[in-house]
């Protein structure tokens, strides 16, 4: 690992870690954006679940390319070349849309949405139309994932969080603004992608003037990226097939489209608040280099959640909550019901997810990309074991798809901690005590 005696303080923290806490807000508003717009729909119900089934399986698409963002990050501190991994990413985004262009246009779309996913007729329409706006979002991601890591590895976060609020900027305006068509799954998707469209144009154009991005090893570089990848891409592809797999759960439940809906607006706004958490993986990757960072930035990461989770756990309380979801979210007693009881369980999203994005970093940085994979299999595993045992106990809607996702994130971040114990931590206290002459680390662009 680089700069081992470097030590963390609490303002470089900050200066790194702020705008990238903001990107994760201003991204994760999309789904409470996007859910309070479908609301608004002609048909509800019908659009929230639509959307909620289409963008699982695109997830499932464009899941892979988050981790370009890591890789490259990962490979430009390690002072590799840059080139490979943008071709590589680009090059992989370009397979996933075609495959999202298949599911949208040819029959591969009803066997994905009604027989794989399970949804009724009125749900697949829908789901069908929102993918024939959302097969271009892999690629685009590729794109933004790839710039993205190149700035996170120059210490410039600024342009990232710039460029996410352009994105949901557009997003607000294009999700309501279309709602004078009659609303409908489709809305959701194509806002979604002009968005990202914004987004990924921005991040493409900023420089990193003091990072060498091309190295004399290049050819080595073309050789590793794809195996130091590999683990990865199947980490994040089984995250974003979570949902997918809990709305194949709940669309086999007794009464499946409100469970659906009230699902989907849990998610958005639980994710919302969890969402300043979601960059401690790059600030275990560009910060930790000994045992004393790590430390540090694991004590500022931990006040981080317990935060978040302390909003969520306010936010679930009846007197709050009802008012929020009849009218933020525009939804009907039924519904109402199905998400508040949901709602206190997702309160563990904050703390369960730092867990499982910092000690994920840790390993990526120290090159054990093979870890990260291993954990999210078994996260995945436990999962299904889970819905299998669950579905003759009675529980269903809302609370059985929150109930599963944190029992999943509870086995992956136990199996990520206890193997940090015995793969990372020898290495960090190894770079610590070889550290002679540490500096505080200020340095953020």
């Amino acid at each position: 690992m680089t700069n081992p005696g470097g030590l963390v303080t609490a303002g470089g923290f900050a200066r790194f870690y702020a705008p990238l806490a903001a990107t994760s807000l201003l991204l994760t508003a999309t789904n409470p954006i996007l859910a309070a717009a479908l609301a608004r729909s002609v048909d509800p119900v019908i659009a929230l679940a639509g959307y909620s089934v289409a963008f699982a399986v695109c997830g499932v698409l464009y899941a892979p390319l988050f981790v370009m963002q890591q890789v490259a990050a990962a490979r430009l501190l390690a002072e590799a070349s840059f080139s490979p991994v943008k071709r590589f990413a680009y090059l992989t985004g370009a397979v996933m849309s075609i495959a999202g262009a298949l599911i949208a246009y040819t029959a591969a779309g009803d066997v994905v949405f009604a027989t794989v996913v399970g949804v009724g007729p009125e749900v697949l329409n829908e789901a069908v139309r929102a993918m024939q706006w959302l097969w271009p979002v892999p690629f685009l991601t590729a794109v933004r994932a790839a710039h993205q890591g190149r700035l996170v590895a120059g210490h410039r976060t600024v342009p990232i969080a710039a460029a996410t609020g352009g994105r949901t900027g557009v997003l607000a305006v294009v999700s309501f603004a279309l709602l004078a068509t009659g609303g409908g799954a489709w809305v959701g998707a194509a806002a979604f992608t002009g968005g990202l469209v914004v987004e990924a144009l921005v991040v493409m154009w900023s420089r990193t003037p003091e990072l060498q991005l091309e190295r004399e090893d290049c050819e080595a570089d073309k050789e590793n990226v794809a195996r130091f990848s590999a683990p990865l891409m199947l980490n994040v592809l089984l995250w974003w097939g979570t949902p997918l797999i809990i709305n194949a759960v709940l669309a086999r439940t007794a009464d499946p489209d409100p469970a659906l809906a009230a699902f989907g607006v849990v998610e958005a706004m639980a994710w919302f608040i969890a969402a300043p958490v979601g960059q401690l993986q790059h600030a275990s990757i560009a910060l930790v280099g000994c045992s004393e960072t790590h430390r540090r930035v694991r004590g500022w990461g931990a006040t981080v959640a317990l935060s978040m989770m302390a909003v969520l756990l306010v936010l679930s309380v009846p007197a709050i909550r009802e008012p929020v979801l009849r009218n933020v979210f525009a939804l009907d007693a039924n519904l109402v019901a199905l998400a508040g009881a949901a709602l206190p369980i997702a309160a563990a999203y904050p703390l369960l997810y730092a867990i499982r994005q910092y000690y994920q970093g840790l390993f990526v940085r120290s090159g054990r990309t093979g870890v990260v994979g291993a954990g999210a299999v078994l996260r995945i595993s436990g999962l299904v074991a889970a819905a299998l045992v669950m579905q003759n106990t009675g529980v269903t809607g809302a609370v059985l798809g929150v109930g599963l996702a944190v029992f999943g994130l509870t086995i992956e971040g136990a199996f990520l901690v206890r193997y940090s114990q015995r793969e990372v931590m020898p290495e960090l206290r190894a770079s610590r005590a070889a550290a002679v002459n540490p500096e505080a680390f200020e340095g953020v662009a």
